[in-house]
């Protein structure tokens, strides 16, 4: 049987204690609550979740978001320049965008770096 991704109400027992959540279900909540206007309190006493636990799962899919966002978009592809220099090499870089970068002499790879490094303060 597939897991269900449908929204419900949590269940809980005498002692308040609740049934487990799946990640998939919790995906579901934050998507849900992402599409409304309510507070983060009123969909989660809607729902049936405790505040601190639904603050605690926006917290964590805030970080998994920004540490997505953080992750490096350069890429880095070694390439051969064919030239009668027999120690000439290529660096191809990628950037966001499209944009493509090639060194091939050692003296452009401080410009390159100044580069890379305005772009990862500006992106």
């Amino acid at each position: 049987m597939a897991p269900t991704t449908e929204l419900t109400i949590l269940k809980t027992d005498t002692l308040g204690r609740r049934e487990p959540t799946s990640p998939e279900q919790r995906e579901a909540w934050l998507d849900a609550f992402e599409r409304t206007s309510m507070s983060g309190a009123a969909f989660a006493r809607l729902h049936g979740i405790r505040y601190t636990t639904f603050a605690h799962w926006r917290k964590i899919r805030r970080q998994q978001r920004q540490a997505d966002k953080n992750k490096p978009s350069v890429f880095f592809e070694e390439v051969e320049v064919r030239r009668p220099d027999p120690v000439a090499v290529g660096l191809n870089i990628s950037l966001p965008g499209g944009a493509t970068v090639t060194v091939t002499q050692a003296e452009q790879f401080p410009l390159v770096a100044a580069l890379l490094k305005y772009l990862d303060c500006a992106c």
